[in-house]
């Protein structure tokens, strides 16, 4: 059952599948060639598997492309542990609407931390009204904690 969808650009948001596993490792690995500053590919691989397993995980998919983006909630904190959308897809509304469930299905605002040297989200999180939460201990050192509005 679709959670969301985005007629004009064709995507749709639903809770993750265990099928959807290996997509969503894909994309991840994806995703990381980007980010040259993360740990071992196999570090982050494990830390995604275990937060699969003790968390909810929605899917953004589109009919002809597949899963597009996917975002992993700690519903009970409201925190988003991983939220990636695939290169081709980015600045189409998945990110944002990925968000949107999650607040919903959190019935609180979000917090998530980003890495400093991710200017792209940075930028993105700012736009859509997210401050950086000061005070807090991220995930990383080299990562800032922010809460969405």
């Amino acid at each position: 059952m679709d959670l969301m969808s985005h007629r004009a650009a064709g995507w749709s948001i639903r809770l993750r599948l265990k099928s959807d596993n290996s997509r969503i490792e894909n994309l991840f690995r994806d995703c990381l060639t980007a980010f040259t500053w993360r740990g071992q590919e196999t570090e982050e691989i494990i830390r995604l598997r275990h937060a699969l397993s003790v968390s909810d995980c929605l899917i953004a998919q589109e009919k002809q492309a597949g899963l597009v983006g996917f975002l992993v909630l700690e519903r009970p904190k409201a925190y988003v542990s991983h939220l990636f959308v695939d290169a081709d897809w980015r600045l189409c509304g998945v990110g944002s609407g990925l968000l949107a469930v999650a607040r919903d299905l959190a019935r609180a605002p979000l917090s998530l931390d980003v890495d400093v040297q991710n200017d792209f989200a940075m930028r993105a999180y700012k736009a859509m009204g997210w401050v950086e939460k000061v005070g807090t201990n991220p995930t990383r050192p080299e990562q800032k904690r922010l809460t969405g509005p």
